[in-house]
């Protein structure tokens, strides 16, 4: 199931474009079972979308949608987790008790001492060590805030992925984009892409390969800063959750469809690197361990799997 409850269950055809060479396809070549630092699990998460790392906290942030993915009902929140699995905080920013209530945070970025959480049509705006909101940023057009990252000069790229509910139902808005934004006072953003055509964009991730985006429609594409767009890869009938640049120049992205988590080197080769799990959402990298983290919504558990 995706992150707004959409169903997939068809094993994904790959088809690379536009990066190294590549050793083998999609899902085909097995590396070694991965090892599993840690499973954390009965920790009382609530539908746990994204996960981020705080190198400078050495922690791990966990956003959790508690209810529907677009319900405004004010029973999100982010937890704080060690690396070693042990829950500090399960409501470090709360659902109840604070000024300012979640609804269904997804993405998370830090920048210096800010985080910033989407949640539906607003970004939060939160100090990285106190955890308090400190601003509420909403923007114009947009329905579903998904993926959320930080460009090195201090941009932001969010993801919008086209859903709004009518009469209670989650139907398309057409409103698929990739935003970019500074939230100073001297500049907006700019819209890098817009339209149905974006096939539902979740997750962002931003590095010196590009600006990499996940859809719902079993795409995985890369963007220039002005826009241009180019696709990488091609699944259809796929749902990609979310994409994280890893140490040695690769990526990793998951797939809800098939329960899946991929990784690509820095050479292009494609391997499974884990597989049969439920749900797995926006993936986060500690880059002090080499560990990537993985969120499993429907099953309220996280697993950190050092690469």
């Amino acid at each position: 199931m995706s992150a707004l409850g959409l169903p997939g269950n068809i094993r994904p055809i790959i088809v690379m474009l536009g990066l190294l060479p590549l050793v083998g396809c999609g899902g085909d070549s097995e590396p070694d079972a991965p090892a599993f630092a840690v499973e954390v699990v009965d920790a009382g998460l609530q539908g746990p979308r994204a996960i981020i790392y705080d190198a400078a906290g050495d922690v791990y942030l966990v956003s959790n949608i508690g209810g529907r993915g677009l319900d405004e009902d004010e029973d999100g929140f982010v937890s704080r987790v060690s690396p070693d699995g042990e829950v500090l905080s399960l409501q470090w920013i709360p659902s109840a008790g604070s000024t300012v209530l979640l609804d269904a945070p997804k993405g998370m970025a830090i920048r210096g001492d800010t985080l910033f959480v989407t949640d539906i049509g607003c970004v939060r705006i939160a100090n990285r060590v106190t955890a308090e909101v400190i601003e509420t940023r909403c923007l114009d057009n947009v329905t579903s805030l998904s993926g959320i990252d930080v460009a090195p000069e201090g941009s932001l790229f969010l993801t919008d992925m086209g859903y709004e509910l009518a009469d209670g139902q989650l139907v398309p808005s057409y409103t698929d984009a990739l935003y970019r934004v500074t939230f100073r006072a001297d500049q907006r953003g700019s819209t890098l892409a817009l339209g149905p055509d974006l096939n539902h964009p979740t997750g962002v991730a931003v590095g010196s390969r590009g600006i990499f985006v996940t859809t719902e429609g079993g795409d995985l594409l890369r963007f220039t800063p002005d826009g241009q767009r180019t696709s990488l890869i091609a699944a259809p009938g796929q749902i990609f959750e979310g994409v994280v640049f890893v140490a040695d120049g690769g990526f990793a992205y998951s797939s809800s469809a098939t329960g899946a988590v991929y990784l690509v080197n820095g050479s292009g080769a494609v391997s499974t690197l884990i597989d049969g799990i439920s749900s797995p959402g926006d993936l986060g990298y500690d880059s002090n361990r080499n560990r990537l983290l993985i969120p499993l919504l429907d099953e309220n558990r996280l697993l950190f799997v050092d690469l």
